[in-house]
Parts: structure tokens; C-alpha cells; sequence
């Protein structure tokens, strides 16, 4: 497995707090990961060569760290919690040892931390004020903790800062951040140049595909519109968000089927009133060919002989009171074919199909008068010039329940004959499922805790990728595409660091290239790797075949 892009600080994400310690020789950065929910992280770097060193995960968010002044020793103060109950932690860690000592705070967050001096340690402290006519109020007290060696500091000293006697003090913000660090992002830059290298944060990938001569395509959340990197991991072209007035990246992608060329889309408005423009680029250099206009905001499905629609998406907040606007029909080129009426929708009604022959979507059916798109049963249907055809129901087990999502899917044709592999969350898991087409009877399939952010096919094998959540996550899978055999599995860990996948994409060589949510991409292969211990199967819907 490798990165790209190859830059120092890649298991960020996006930094709030940076510090140094005295000695020069440790980075600290309290940063997080969109989607991860790891606002108590802390990566600990060397100086020397930017390596990682260790990470520390802590129950409640990172309000500030802070190195002693003479020793190398880092402290942290945590805060979560809500405006009726806060709670907190003051941790000590040593990065040379990897030592730590934790101390729970009942009843107040651990809001700023300063080193007075080498021998005193500022505390400051949050406490709700219970008010439920106005919520939100905090008062702050403050304690001085003095100590002669802070390396030999115990649990039970910091236990007694907590109880020391608290003075009510105002808060200087300016003071949370390290000393002298008031812009992490430039701090971690400018080391990064100092040893010759490059870094810039990096948002979360949001869609990524892998082009017939290894080149790969990826979209972000924010930032920039569009990257193609070169089959070494070099950035060949990029192209920014437009400069208009709320404009950003929508992350839908259709590329052209000789791979000339592909639409991005670009989505224009507030959430109350959103539209989209739908940006043709040239894939040879990036340059723009074309532009579309359209009333409302796009999500994308499309076939493998280049056909594609622009759906409403319906994602508008508040929700929209009128009904939708239909479907368009385009050429490769961004010629209209023709409309479709595709009904109510929402983000829940997502169903990227990838290699399709076909242009799939769920459809809602049914509700009577509540034509609300989660009152509606999701059915999968087929667009042809006849229409909208009904395929299948999107459940196939009364015990999955009302409100169904979608997401990522794939056609596959193989020894079992034509079928759709997709992914289905209901409120008790995400379900990785094998159906045939068009009948949709169910071959096989998998319930997961973490969410399923991925999911292709090459040469009979199905891979998969799962997303943070509970139990085993942050996985590569690799099942057999006839039976839904779990024939590898690996945990996407490098350097120490466990990615979080966001997408998933695979080249004609069987190259895998995975989005994460640390905006790295990760360019692999199915077989790469050591397996992960038996310990944890996947679990087999009941009522699936073998």
C-alpha cells in the first residue's frame, strides 16, 4: 500500500493546536478527521524526519495542549459534554517514554492549560451554569498546580489540582494555542519546507476513479474541484472550486466512456435554494470544454455506453414544498436525449451504479398522501425509453424495517449470470448484497457495523471497504463475486495510522485505489498485505444462500 499524495503529516486531517517541545526534538497536533469522530485526537511527530510517533485517543474533545517549558513533557486538557453536564480529563504524556497519566474531571471541562513557569501549571475550568431558559452559560474558575519535576508527576497529584482551591477568572483565548503557534496549518508547512518537502491540509475525498491507463481522478469535499494523479502518484493537473459566490464541489463524477473527458458537478446557492452547474473537463490537461446549467441540485447515474442522467437530488434545507424537477437525459457530449420523471428523493435515495449497462436509480413508490421520501418504499428501477421500469423492491427482508438508504453498488456478470452487488443501510446495519437482475432474488449477503463507503468488482472478486464505526472497521474486503465468500480482509493501517475509507475504485489491472477521509488516497492490490486475524467474521444475513 502507498499514499498519495507522499507528503509528511498525512494522519492529520485538519489541525486546531500545535506545539513544540523544548528540546525541538517533538511536534504535538491535536487534529480531526472529518467523519472519524476523533475530536480527542493528538499526533505526536519527530522533528528530525516528521515521522509519527505516537497517537493519543482521548474520551472528550482536545480544548488545549500545551509542552512544559523545560522538560519533555505535554500537557492536555479535554472537554465534552453539553450545556446541562461537562465533563473533562488533564492528562500529562511523555513523548520519550510514551507515558501517560490520565485524571478524570466530574462536573467541569478542562478548558485551557498554561505553563506559568517550570514549576507551575495553569488550569482552567468549566462549569454549566443550569439555566434552561438560557442554556449555554459556563463559568470558569482557575487552579495553579507547583511541582519540582513534572516528569515524576502521578495520578494522584493531578487528581488534587481538581480539588485545589478554584479562583473565578475570565479566559484569555489567545493563550489555548502552543506559544508561539497561533496558525498551525503555516507552522506544519513551513517544517515541512524546512526539510524540503511540501504539506497543505487535505480535504476529505469524497470520489475517486481509477482511468484505464492508471491514472486516477479524485474529488474532495472542499478545496479543489478536481485532481488527476499519474499512475506514480504525481499530480498531473488540478482544477479550484469556481470563485463565484457560493459555489462548491457537489462530488458526482461521470467520465466519458473513451475517457476523453468528464463531468463534475458543481453545486451553486444556499442549502435553501441550490442549482447546479455540470463542468466538462478535458482529461489530457484539465482544461474546461463545457457547461451546463441546471435548477437543481444534481446527483448522477449513468451507463456504460456513456449515457447518463441528472437527477434531482432533492438535498435542500429545508426540505423543498414543490415537486421535483425531472430527470435529464444526456449524451456524453452533454447533448439532452430526453426527461424522466423520477419522483420524490433525497440523500437516502443515493445509488451510484458502477459498469452498469443500464440507468438504475431507486425509486419511491406508494405513501398515499404522505409522499415524503422516507415515508415511500424504495424500489429499484430501470430507465429506458419506454419510461421508468419497477425491478425490485430494495428490501428483501421484512426484518430490515422502513427507512432504507442506499449507496455505493456494482453490475457484475459472471458465472452466476447478471447481478447487482450493492450496499442497503437499515436501522440495525449496513448490508453488503448480492441480487440478480433483473429479478433481484437475493444470491448473498453481509451485515456490517461500520458503514460500507465502497464497493467494486475485477475478475470475479468483489472489494469493499467499510467506514469508521463500531467493531471491526476501516477494512478492505475481498469476497468471492458468485457466492459472497469472504476471501481476504485487511485493516487499512500504514505508519501506524488506520485510514478511514470514503470510496473505492478499481483499474482494469486489479490496481485498488481507496479515498480516505484524511484526503489521502491509498493504491493497493487485493492480495497486498497481511490478512486480519479470524477473530472477527463478517455476519451472513439470516435467510442469505451460501
Amino acid at each position: 500500500m502507498r499514499l498519495i499524495p507522499d507528503d509528511p503529516f498525512p494522519e492529520i486531517g485538519h489541525p486546531y493546536t500545535t506545539d513544540v517541545s523544548a528540546d525541538g526534538r517533538w511536534i504535538a497536533v491535536s487534529c480531526h478527521a472529518s467523519s472519524r469522530g476523533d475530536l480527542g485526537r493528538i499526533v505526536v511527530y519527530r522533528t528530525h524526519d516528521l515521522a509519527l510517533w505516537d497517537q493519543i485517543v482521548l474520551e472528550q474533545g482536545v480544548e488545549g495542549l500545551a509542552f512544559h517549558p523545560a522538560s519533555p513533557v505535554l500537557a492536555v486538557g479535554t472537554e465534552g459534554g453539553d450545556e446541562f453536564e461537562l465533563r473533562g480529563g488533564l492528562h500529562l504524556y511523555e513523548p520519550e517514554t510514551r507515558r501517560r497519566t490520565d485524571v478524570a474531571v466530574a462536573g467541569a471541562g478542562v478548558s485551557a492549560l498554561r505553563w506559568r513557569d517550570a514549576r507551575r501549571l495553569e488550569v482552567t475550568f468549566a462549569r454549566p451554569v443550569i439555566d434552561y431558559a438560557d442554556p449555554g452559560e459556563v463559568t470558569y474558575t482557575r487552579s495553579v498546580a507547583e511541582h519540582d519535576d513534572w516528569q515524576s508527576a502521578t495520578a494522584d497529584l493531578l487528581a488534587a489540582l481538581v480539588s485545589w482551591p478554584q479562583v473565578p477568572a475570565e479566559v484569555d483565548w489567545s493563550g489555548i494555542k502552543g506559544p508561539d503557534i497561533d496558525q498551525p496549518q503555516r507552522y506544519l508547512a513551513g517544517i515541512a519546507a524546512e526539510k524540503g518537502r511540501a504539506w497543505t491540509r487535505r480535504a476529505k475525498a469524497a470520489v475517486v476513479e481509477a482511468l484505464r491507463d492508471g491514472r486516477v481522478l479524485a474529488a474532495a469535499e472542499s478545496g479543489t474541484l478536481l485532481e488527476c494523479w499519474s499512475p506514480e502518484g504525481t499530480l498531473q493537473w488540478s482544477v479550484p472550486v469556481p470563485d463565484g459566490q457560493w459555489q462548491r464541489s457537489g462530488c458526482r463524477l461521470h467520465v466519458t466512456p473513451d475517457e476523453e473527458s468528464v463531468w463534475i458537478t458543481v453545486l451553486v446557492g444556499d442549502s435553501s435554494d441550490r442549482r447546479t452547474l455540470l463542468c466538462r473537463f478535458d482529461l489530457a490537461d484539465g482544461v474546461q470544454l463545457a457547461e451546463l446549467r441546471l435548477d437543481f441540485p444534481v446527483a448522477i447515474a449513468a451507463r456504460t455506453d456513456g449515457a447518463w442522467v441528472a437527477r434531482d437530488s432533492r438535498e435542500l434545507f429545508p426540505g423543498p414544498r414543490w415537486p421535483p424537477n425531472e430527470g435529464v437525459v444526456l449524451t456524453p457530449s452533454g447533448r439532452q436525449l430526453a426527461t424522466l420523471a423520477l419522483g420524490e428523493s433525497d440523500n437516502s435515495y443515493d445509488f451510484p451504479v458502477r459498469r452498469s449497462p443500464h440507468l438504475l436509480f431507486l425509486h419511491g413508490v406508494g405513501g398515499g398522501e404522505d409522499v415524503r421520501p422516507e415515508a415511500l418504499e424504495k424500489w429499484v428501477v430501470r430507465a429506458g425509453p419506454d419510461g421508468i421500469e419497477r425491478l425490485f423492491a430494495f428490501a428483501w427482508d421484512d426484518s430490515l424495517g422502513p427507512y432504507l438508504r442506499g449507496g455505493p453498488a456494482v453490475y457484475a456478470d459472471d458465472d452466476a449470470g447478471p447481478g447487482l452487488v450493492h450496499t442497503c443501510t437499515a436501522p440495525d446495519g449496513t448490508h453488503l448484497v448480492r441480487r440478480a437482475y433483473p429479478d433481484g432474488a437475493v444470491a448473498w449477503a453481509h451485515r456490517f457495523d461500520a458503514r460500507v463507503t465502497g464497493v467494486d468488482v475485477h475478475g470475479g472478486l468483489v472489494h469493499a471497504v467499510t467506514g469508521a464505526g463500531a467493531g471491526r472497521a476501516c477494512e478492505l474486503l475481498t469476497l468471492r463475486a458468485v457466492d459472497g465468500t469472504v476471501v481476504r480482509r485487511r485493516r487499512l493501517v500504514l505508519g501506524g495510522h488506520v485510514y478511514t475509507p470514503t470510496c473505492l475504485s478499481v483499474g482494469p489491472d486489479g490496481d485498488l485505489v481507496i479515498g480516505t477521509v484524511e484526503g489521502r488516497l491509498i493504491r493497493t492490490r487485493a492480495d497486498e498485505g497481511a490478512l486480519s486475524p479470524p477473530d472477527a467474521p463478517v455476519t451472513r444475513d439470516a435467510g442469505s444462500r451460501p
